[in-house]
């Protein structure tokens, strides 16, 4: 797992920049939400709700960003919430699919969790975004449940997979 401001390298041959993790703060509120729009336009978040998740104090969120100082260009975002020994998977999104950033933010945040006291992460995931089941399952987690029409995506409800994980401080 990344520490925070560690630089990360794009897949082998890709060309890719550096890019590093760091905690979120209020200054990144404006840009997450741009990322919200362009990657769930139908779901967005808005810096208001962002705001409040970044703020609140069970709340941890994390951002990958262009560049080894992690103050460039925003790629990629995570946030969870802690419930006691629970934690929940409230947002993840990279504007770079396939470079392990969406791996990463994961990873991040089930340190987080651990670290808060959290012994299982819980999530939900559109049933027909097969890229994000996958990252999910190769990490462990397994269906648990499913919430019929929970995403409202232009007209047309698809059903939440609820997908859960023990975590284990030997991550």
């Amino acid at each position: 797992m990344p520490q925070d401001g560690a630089p990360q390298n794009g897949a082998p041959g890709d060309g890719a920049a550096d890019w590093a993790l760091r905690p979120a703060t209020l200054e990144d509120v404006e840009e997450i939400a741009f990322a919200e729009l362009e990657l769930f336009p139908d779901e967005a978040w808005n810096v208001f709700q962002l705001a409040e998740e970044i703020a609140h104090p069970t709340r941890r969120y994390v951002i990958a960003a262009d560049g080894a100082g992690a103050r460039g260009a925003l790629i990629g975002y995570a946030g969870i919430m802690l419930a006691g020994d629970l934690a929940d998977l409230h947002t993840i999104g990279t504007r770079r699919p396939g470079e392990g950033v969406g791996r990463a933010l994961l990873a991040w945040c089930e340190t987080q969790a651990l670290a808060g006291g959290a012994q299982r992460m819980l999530l939900e995931v559109r049933e027909d975004n097969a890229r994000a089941r996958a990252v999910y399952t190769a990490a462990g987690y397994r269906e648990i449940d499913r919430r019929r029409g929970y995403y409202r995506i232009r007209g047309r409800q698809v059903d939440a997979l609820v997908m859960a994980r023990e975590l284990t401080a030997e991550e």
